[in-house]
C-alpha cells in the first residue's frame, strides 16, 4: 500500500464500536440428542477483532490491548481481522504511569552513560518485544491516543524491540510531570511521543504522525524533550512517513525522530540505522536549545561511532526554532538552534539520492566565542572542542532552498528577523565526503575541523574536505531543480513545521539541472589523505620554530607564490609565532587540548582570509594534491594517498518506481520528458 492510500485510510475514518458475537445453541426435541453444533474457531489471543478498548476486552474479543498483554506471554505478532480493515484503535487507558526505558544520565555537563528512567505515562507498555503486523489489511490499522491535552501519554512504549508493518500511530503526547518524591529525577522525561523504544524499532509501510512531547522548562540536560514521533536507540525505517510531530522544552531535540543510534554498540562499525524511501516533513521543535526539526542522529551515543544510512527520502518543511516564552523568562545562555531538517549529533552518517529542501531554522544571533549559535537549516552538524560527528557521505542529492531565520537580543519586537539561505553546516566533522552529483545551495564548511598532523601516518588528516567531485556543484537555486508546480501534497496530514497548518509535503519532482545527470553504471571518485611527519631530533627546529610552525610557513608561502590569481599579489594570510605553533596529539580529545588552540586559531584564520577565493571548499583534495612537497626541508616527509569509492545510482526511488538512465538527482525519478 502507498503512503498515500496509508494515510487516506486513517484519517477521518469512523470509529466503531466492537461487535460482541455470542454463539447460541438450540434445545432439541422429543428427548432427542441434539446434534453436536459445529465448534466456533476460538480466535488467536493476538489477532485483533474489536476496536474497543478498556481494562478488560468485552466478552468474546480480542482488544489491541488484550492481545497485546498475550503477545508479551506468547512472543507471537499481533495481528487483525480483515473486518478491521483501514480503521482505527482508539485508545483512552493509560496502562502504565510510569513506564521505565533507559535514558543518558549527567552528572552536571559530564556524561554518565544510561540507565533506566521513568518516562511517563503510556496508553501501552511492554518491557519485551513486541510485533503488530497489519500487512494483511489493505489500507492498514491506526493505532490513536484520544486523551488529548487533558490526560497525556504516547502511545507505545517498548523496553525491548519495537516491530510495526502498515501501522499508523497519531495523537500521542509524551508530557514531563513532577515526580515530587524522586529527588534524582524530579520529573517523568518527555521522549517519542508516538513511540519511545529502548530496543530497535523496525518500521515497514507505518505512519507516526500528529504527535508531540512537552518537557519541562528546567535545564538539566538529562531532562530534554526528545523525538515528538519516534524516540529510539536502534532504529531501522523503510516506506514510512514522519510528519506533523513537535517537540517543545528548555532543550528538545528530533521534531520527527530522535534516534540515539545503538549505545550498546561501541566498536563504531555496526550500522544501527536505516532510513529508506521515507518522508520527514512538516515536524517542529521549540527550546532554548532546539535541534533537527525534522530528525536529530546521535550515532550512538556521545562515545560511539555509529552510521545512519539514509537512502531515497524526503526531508521537507521541517523547522527548529527558538522558545520566545523562555527566552523572556529564563536567563540566557548561548541559544543554540541548529538543523531543521536533519541534525547530527554524533557518529556518522550517509546520505544518498534524498531531497532535503524547504526546512528552516528560527534563532537569535547569541554565539559562543568564534562559533555560531546557528545554522544549518537544512543540514547541521555540531560545533565543539571534543568533538563526536565524524563522517558524512553524500551521493546523488538535493539540497536546496532552506533558510536560516535569525535576529538579535537586542532587536525591538517589530524588526524583522534576516533570512539567508543555509543548506548544509558541516559543523565539527571529521571529513566530508562527496561521492558525485550534489547540488546544494549554501555550503558552509566554516566550523569543520582543521588540520590535525601526525607524528606517524595513522590520522593523515590535513584534508577535511574532499569535495566538489563529479557532478557537484553548490549555490545551486531551488527554482533551478525542483518544480514549483509539482509539490505533492497529498498526504492530509497537517504540517507543524514551516507550513504550519498546512497539508504536509509527500515529495517533490525533480526540474532543470536534477534530471537525466547520473550514469546507471559504476563509476570511481577519489578522496585524497595527507599529511606530515618531521624527521628531526625533538620538537623545535634550531631557528627557533617548531616542526609544525615550519610546515605552517611553508602552507602560507604555496598559497602567495601559487594562487596570486586567486588571492591577489598582497595576500599574506595570518600571522603566527612558529616557536609556539606545536601541535599536541591526543586521538580523542586534541580540539579541546588548551596547548592545541593556536594551531587552531590558525588555520581558522587562514580559511577566513581565503574568504572562498579557491572555492567553497578552500583547501581541499586539488589543493593538497597540488602542494609541492619537494620544496620542503629534507627532513619533513608529506604523505598522500588516495581512497577510491565505487559508486552506483540506486536502482529505484523514493516511490519505488525504477530510475532512468541517465538518472535523477534527489529522492524522486521523473518521468521521461
Amino acid at each position: 500500500m502507498t503512503s498515500r492510500n496509508r494515510m487516506a485510510s486513517w484519517l477521518g475514518v469512523a470509529v466503531f464500536p466492537g461487535i460482541i458475537i455470542l454463539t447460541i445453541t438450540g434445545c432439541g426435541s422429543n428427548n432427542k440428542p441434539a446434534p453436536t453444533p459445529t465448534p466456533t474457531p476460538t480466535p488467536s489471543p493476538t489477532e485483533v477483532t474489536s476496536l474497543a478498548d478498556g481494562a478488560t476486552a468485552p466478552t468474546g474479543t480480542v482488544t489491541l490491548r488484550s492481545a497485546w498483554a498475550a503477545a508479551l506471554q506468547n512472543g507471537k505478532a499481533i495481528t487483525f481481522d480483515s473486518s478491521l480493515n483501514g480503521k482505527t484503535i482508539q485508545l483512552s487507558v493509560v496502562g502504565e504511569a510510569h513506564s521505565t526505558l533507559k535514558g543518558e544520565t549527567y552528572n552536571g555537563m559530564a556524561y554518565l552513560g544510561y540507565a533506566e528512567r521513568d518516562y511517563g505515562k503510556s496508553a501501552l507498555y511492554a518491557k519485551g518485544n513486541i510485533t503488530i503486523d497489519a500487512s494483511s489489511l489493505p489500507n492498514g490499522i491506526t493505532i490513536s491516543w484520544t486523551g488529548g491535552d487533558t490526560n497525556p501519554a504516547r502511545v507505545l512504549g517498548v523496553y525491548g524491540d519495537l516491530t510495526l508493518n502498515n501501522v499508523a500511530v497519531t495523537g500521542g503526547y509524551a508530557l514531563a510531570e513532577a515526580l515530587p518524591d524522586n529527588t534524582a529525577q524530579p520529573y517523568t522525561i518527555a521522549r517519542g511521543g508516538g513511540l519511545a523504544v529502548w530496543g530497535t524499532a523496525t518500521l515497514v509501510n507505518c505512519t507516526i504522525a500528529g504527535n508531540k512531547i512537552q518537557g519541562d522548562n528546567g535545564a538539566a540536560r538529562d531532562r530534554g524533550a526528545l523525538g515528538g514521533g519516534i524516540y529510539a536507540n536502534g532504529l531501522s525505517i523503510q516506506n514510512c512517513v514522519i510528519s506533523g510531530n513537535a517537540a517543545k522544552g528548555y532543550g528538545a531535540a528530533g521534531g520527527g525522530i530522535y534516534s540515539v543510534g545503538g549505545s550498546d554498540n561501541t566498536s563504531g562499525a555496526v550500522n544501527d540505522v536505516t532510513i529508506n524511501g521515507c518522508v520527514i516533513s512538516g515536524n517542529r521543535t521549540t527550546g532554548q536549545s532546539s535541534y533537527g526539526g525534522g530528525l536529530f542522529t546521535l550515532g550512538g551515543g556521545p562515545t560511539n561511532q555509529a552510521y545512519v544510512h539514509m537512502t531515497n527520502c524526503t526531508v521537507a518543511r521541517n523547522l527548529a526554532e527558538d522558545d520566545p516564552e523562555l527566552l523572556a523568562t529564563s536567563p540566557i545562555f548561548t541559544l543554540y538552534t541548529r538543523g531543521g531538517g536533519i541534525y547530527m549529533g554524533g557518529g556518522s552518517m550517509t546520505i544518498t539520492s534524498s531531497t532535503i529542501a524547504e526546512n528552516e531554522v528560527h534563532g537569535v544571533v547569541n554565539p559562543a566565542g568564534s562559533a555560531p549559535n546557528l545554522g544549518g537549516g537544512g543540514i547541521a552538524e555540531t560545533i565543539g572542542n571534543a568533538h563526536t560527528v565524524e563522517y558524512l557521505v553524500m551521493r546523488h542529492c538535493l539540497v536546496v532552498g532552506n533558510t536560516l531565520s535569525k535576529s538579535n537580543l537586542t532587536d525591538p519586537p517589530t524588526t524583522p528577523p534576516t533570512v539567508i539561505e543555509s543548506d548544509m553546516f558541516t559543523g565539527s566533522l571529521l571529513h566530508f565526503y562527496s561521492e558525485g552529483y550534489n547540488l546544494i545551495g549554501a555550503l558552509d564548511f566554516s566550523q569543520i575541523l582543521v588540520p590535525a598532523p601526525p607524528p606517524d601516518e595513522l590520522w593523515r588528516d590535513l584534508n577535511r574536505k574532499h569535495y566538489p567531485k563529479v557532478g557537484d556543484r553548490d549555490g545551486v537555486a531551488i527554482a533551478d531543480v525542483l518544480d514549483p508546480d509539482a509539490i505533492h501534497l497529498p498526504l492530509n496530514i497537517v504540517s507543524v513545521g514551516t507550513d504550519a497548518g498546512d497539508p504536509a509535503v509527500w515529495y517533490y519532482l525533480p526540474r532543470g539541472d536534477a534530471l537525466n545527470k547520473i550514469p546507471s553504471g559504476q563509476y570511481q571518485v577519489q578522496a585524497l589523505m595527507a599529511g606530515y611527519s618531521p624527521f628531526g631530533s625533538g620538537s623545535m627546529r634550531s631557528d627557533n620554530e617548531t616542526w609544525d610552525g615550519y610546515f605552517l610557513g611553508e602552507v602560507l608561502a604555496d598559497l602567495q607564490t601559487n594562487y596570486t590569481a586567486q588571492l591577489g599579489d598582497s595576500f599574506a594570510g595570518p600571522t603566527f609565532d612558529p616557536s609556539q605553533m606545536m601541535w599536541y596529539e591526543a586521538p580523542n580529545s586534541w580540539p579541546s587540548d588548551g596547548r592545541n588552540a593556536p594551531w587552531i586559531k590558525f588555520w581558522r584564520n587562514l580559511d577566513t582570509a581565503i574568504a572562498g577565493r579557491l572555492g567553497t571548499a578552500g583547501l581541499n583534495d586539488d589543493y593538497w594534491e597540488a602542494f609541492p612537497a619537494t620544496s620542503l626541508d629534507p627532513q619533513i616527509t608529506l604523505t598522500r594517498s588516495t581512497e577510491t569509492r565505487q559508486v552506483q545510482l540506486v536502482s529505484t526511488d523514493q516511490l519505488g518506481k525504477a530510475r532512468n538512465s541517465p538518472g535523477d538527482i534527489g529522492a524522486i525519478e521523473r518521468a521521461s520528458q
